[in-house]
């Protein structure tokens, strides 16, 4: 299986492209009120490959291999929506922030009155502007894909920045191998190969890359660390 074959770069929605974060703003304003319950339905599309159970499965995984160094550093959820993430799996760590474009989603979240977590409007692009460094990023909701590979870079630097010396992120994507394995395969999204993915982590200052989950899944899972 020829794991650099690609298709060709995408056209990304024009607000993604442009970094237009008023606009990206509003589109997730409007869909806050009602993302838990469509997140709780099996057969909402955002639901496809058991991508949210996985996510957190994995993220487990991960922080239980490394429970001490959790225990005594933050944690950041880029992109964090209405919490989910961090309400799963903050107690594992010392603190934990949720970064978000949208402000509507934040509300949702802050009303849930997550233990030890606080909520900051802003760009993921500048996490070590708005965050203190922190034991590791994770990001749910295939936020590389939204962009084209040049800001999915740059998204992943943002995220190493923020990271302490043996800090670790892990962030899903659309896969490319198994994009044609699933009814839902929007075409202005960003498809990565497992070795783009790689690629594009090392590029990024990170180290020990590797990729989680089966080659035909819709969604796969990009694990880095920070030596």
């Amino acid at each position: 299986m020829n794991h650099g074959a690609s298709h060709a770069e995408p056209r990304v929605k024009q607000p993604y492209r442009e970094r237009q974060l008023a606009a990206i703003a509003a589109r997730w304003d409007q869909r806050a009120p009602e993302w838990d319950r469509a997140l709780a339905d099996p057969a909402c599309h955002l639901n496809d490959d058991e991508a949210y159970d996985r996510f957190l499965r994995e993220a487990r995984r991960c922080v239980s291999g490394r429970a001490r160094y959790c225990r005594q550093h933050g944690l950041i959820d880029a992109g964090c929506g209405t919490g989910l993430v961090l309400a799963e799996l903050l107690p594992a760590f010392d603190w934990g922030i949720g970064v978000d474009i949208s402000r509507e989603m934040l509300r949702v979240a802050s009303a849930k009155g997550i233990a030890r977590a606080r909520f900051l409007a802003g760009d993921c692009f500048r996490l070590a502007e708005l965050c203190p460094q922190a034991g590791a990023v994770f990001s749910r909701g295939v936020l590389l894909s939204h962009y084209g590979r040049l800001q999915g870079r740059a998204l992943l630097e943002s995220a190493a920045k923020v990271l302490l010396p043996g800090g670790f992120l892990l962030f899903d994507f659309l896969n490319d191998l198994g994009r044609r394995n699933y009814q839902h395969s929007p075409e202005d999204k960003t498809y990565y190969t497992p070795r783009q993915a790689c690629a594009l982590a090392s590029d990024s200052g990170l180290n020990t890359v590797t990729i989680r989950g089966d080659a035909e899944r819709r969604v796969l899972l990009l694990l880095a660390e920070k030596v």
